[in-house]
């Protein structure tokens, strides 16, 4: 399990390639509402609240919260939750406009493993988001990082979330791929949007 990082220096645990990624999603889908789970101290979420027009992120480490409160209370577009991602996803999802386009990024994975709950969660919303899902295994690069859980026998892999993708999307209606590079703390990551 991939619990004991110490990047938080910088956004995406160092990585200035998702920086880039998330601004070129931005771009091409207009997303002006993002979804993070799993705030930890903030780094990333403030970057977003920076970059983006609205951020909703939730964090289950009532500690964790509050040292990211400090940080992000100054971003008027920033709405932080304190709770279970999969507990809060729905109420995220459908907040304000539902139609509006969303990226949603799925990094709450790190003592307990709710990524499945939370695609299931999405699926049942009926909304089909851009979808980032960090610490995933990366084929191309597999010396980049990603989550093993070997007590339940789980590696996030495409293996792991493809049925619960063609619930979000249908079958054969979406793309993904993954990061090419990686700097900081070096982790993989799935992208996936819905088809053209």
């Amino acid at each position: 399990m991939a619990g004991e990082m110490t990047f938080d220096n910088g956004p995406f645990n160092e990585d200035v390639f998702m920086q880039d990624a998330f601004l070129e999603l931005k771009k091409k889908h207009k997303i002006k509402l993002v979804i993070e789970t799993g705030t930890y101290h903030g780094t990333t979420t403030e970057w977003l609240a920076k970059n983006f027009k609205t951020v909703y992120t939730v964090e289950v480490n009532k500690e964790f919260a509050e040292i990211a409160a400090k940080t992000l209370s100054k971003y008027k577009n920033c709405h932080q939750f304190l709770g279970n991602s999969v507990d809060s996803l729905e109420f995220m999802l459908t907040q304000g406009k539902p139609d509006l386009p969303k990226l949603v990024f799925l990094d709450a994975h790190w003592y307990a493993n709710p990524l499945l709950g939370e695609l299931e969660v999405i699926a049942a919303c009926g909304i089909k988001p851009v979808l980032v899902i960090h610490d995933f295994y990366n084929p191309f690069h597999p010396e980049f990082g990603y989550d093993v859980y070997p007590d339940q026998k789980i590696t996030y892999n495409f293996d792991y979330v493809s049925a619960a993708l063609e619930k979000i999307y249908g079958k054969d209606g979406f793309k993904h791929w993954y990061n090419q590079k990686a700097t900081g703390a070096k982790r993989g990551c799935l992208f996936v949007t819905p088809k053209d």
